[in-house]
């Protein structure tokens, strides 16, 4: 895994499928209360080796349902969603816990429902103390050799909002 700044890890980026314009990566979030995963797509084999000496996963999340079509199924941690998302993602990988409200989890990893590209799409925020990261899965995201930010279509933020104009 790479380190993207101090404690936070991307996996190799993987091209979707369905849109080879993206990529998508998985990300270790490496905490003294235990390490996070945020996304996880393939089989992470290739990671699987830093994922152990980073310390192993003791929580996964996914951004919403469309993930688990992709997501490793390899036991890499509990698999915690929202609860609109259950159902779903379920019928694939085994869900250990779902959330349904914003909240906070050891005072550093914030769960940030929002609804819109699907109605259990969810925001984390990571902040390790020094740095603060976003993932925003779906909601909002990078084109390859576009540095410009695009927004879900179905993004419930009216346009005149985008922090980046």
């Amino acid at each position: 895994m790479q380190t993207v700044i101090p404690r936070l890890y991307a996996s190799a980026p993987e091209s979707l499928p369905f849109a080879p314009s993206l990529d998508i990566h998985a990300f270790l979030l490496q905490r003294d209360r235990g390490n996070l995963l945020v996304y996880s797509f393939g089989e992470l084999e290739a990671e699987a080796q830093d994922i152990e000496e980073l310390g192993g996963v003791t929580r996964r999340y996914l951004n919403h349902r469309h993930e688990a079509a992709f997501a490793s199924e390899q036991n890499i941690g509990p698999l915690f969603v929202h609860e609109n998302e259950r159902k779903s993602v379920a019928s694939k990988l085994g869900v250990e816990g779902t959330f349904s409200d914003r909240h906070v989890i050891d005072d550093d990893f914030e769960i940030i429902p929002t609804p819109g590209h699907t109605s259990g799409a969810t925001c984390f925020l990571w902040d390790n103390g020094e740095h603060r990261a976003l993932f925003t899965g779906d909601t909002v995201y990078l084109m390859k050799g576009n540095g410009s930010p695009r927004c879900s279509s179905r993004a419930t933020a009216p346009p005149t909002s985008r922090a980046w104009s």
